[in-house]
């Protein structure tokens, strides 16, 4: 399963994170437990540092490795994230 999390604010160029969980639903819990006490990915360890919190955005329930790299690769996340998309569409419109 791939997963996208969007932090509450910018931490200096990032906004989300791009990971990637071997399993279902209890695996992924189990893995932004890790990322919320700052073990696992360098980037949540910063975050956690900088006491910036993030939420759960998005997942991708049939995505593998090869799919996390790509959307990694790709350096567009914020089209992906539906409270990126959200935040636009109220900007745009308000």
């Amino acid at each position: 399963m791939v997963y996208l999390l969007h932090f509450n604010k910018n931490y200096q160029h990032a906004r989300h994170y791009i990971g990637f969980v071997d399993g279902g639903q209890e695996e992924l819990e189990a893995r932004i437990k890790h990322h919320r006490s700052g073990t696992g990915a360098k980037l949540m360890k910063v975050i956690k540092e900088a006491g910036i919190d993030f939420e759960l955005a998005r997942t991708w329930p049939e995505g593998d490795r090869n799919f996390e790299r790509r959307l990694k690769n790709m350096k567009k996340a914020s089209q992906y994230c539906p409270i990126c998309r959200r935040n636009h569409e109220s900007i745009k419109h308000g």
